[in-house]
């Protein structure tokens, strides 16, 4: 834990909401999409079959990129971020990183940089990335990108 730190209340409640705003963006994702597809159905109903028009696979994957959204919020988010944000236990996301031939690649961004890559809305990642951002580059102490051999 760390003393005061000039950012440490407003990245403590973005990053304690984070997994929250991820839910929320996948739930919107799910409906926005299902409703696309009833939409695609509701007018396929009218037509003869050689009329048809398919759904397109982007809403189908979309659709469940929304449901694993939901998921990684929750999973991974929830305990592995935002509790540990909520908690201002800063130490804890510094040590949370995937060792990559000796580089700490920080799984906070990695967690972000996947919600902002695979949700049609970027606003969910965006809760995660921000603060992770400002944590690393602007931190209590300064991030350490090489790992100890």
């Amino acid at each position: 834990m760390s003393e005061e730190w000039k950012h440490a209340s407003w990245v403590s409640t973005l990053g304690k909401w984070a997994w929250i705003i991820v839910i929320i963006n996948g739930i919107i994702e799910i409906i926005y999409y299902i409703a696309l597809i009833a939409e695609i159905a509701t007018k396929n109903a009218s037509l003869p079959p050689s009329l048809q028009i398919p759904v397109p696979f982007f809403h189908i994957w979309n659709l469940i990129w929304g449901i694993l959204i939901i998921l990684i919020g929750y999973a991974i988010i929830r305990p592995k971020f935002s509790e540990k944000c909520a908690a201002q236990d800063w130490d804890a996301l510094y040590n949370w990183f995937l060792n990559l031939r000796g580089i700490k690649i920080p799984w906070m961004l990695i967690w972000g940089f996947i919600i902002e890559s695979f949700s049609f809305w970027w606003w969910g990642g965006l809760s995660i990335l921000i603060p992770a951002f400002v944590l690393l580059f602007a931190g209590p102490k300064p991030y350490e990108w090489k790992a100890e051999k």
